[in-house]
């Protein structure tokens, strides 16, 4: 297995939408949850996705796939040293003061489910309009 940045907006929504599936439901991922600093929002899906697990992929035989809740917890230090930002603001950008009150609402509530709270020191991006 060979892991690597996302490099197109459809990885980064494929793999905002596994988060928020079976990986966003996975007990062993919960504790992480309120240590992801950056935090993504794509408004017409109205998904959260983390940084850390949104921004990279597992790359094997020439295609992207999301990686697997086993395959983030046994490879989180590595993933610390892949830096998905430079690519992720291509189609990101920071939320605006008014944008940014109303979505730590809405992540602290989705974040609720799981017993957990965003960090106090997230940053927060949204999906640029013209895409």
């Amino acid at each position: 297995m060979r892991l690597r940045t996302a490099q197109t907006l459809t990885e980064v929504l494929h793999n905002i939408i596994h988060f928020n599936g079976d990986f966003g439901r996975d007990g062993r991922v919960a504790p992480r949850l309120a240590l992801f600093r950056h935090w993504y929002y794509v408004p017409l899906l109205d998904l959260f996705g983390p940084e850390k697990f949104i921004g990279h992929v597992e790359h094997c035989d020439e295609q992207a796939k999301p990686l697997s809740v086993d395959d983030y917890l046994a490879h989180a230090d590595l993933l610390d040293n892949l830096d998905p930002q430079p690519t992720l603001r291509e189609w990101f950008r920071p939320v605006t003061d008014e944008e940014a009150f109303r979505l730590r609402l809405e992540l602290a509530y989705v974040l609720g489910k799981q017993g957990r709270e965003p960090n106090d020191l997230i940053y927060m991006y949204i999906l640029k309009e013209s895409l």
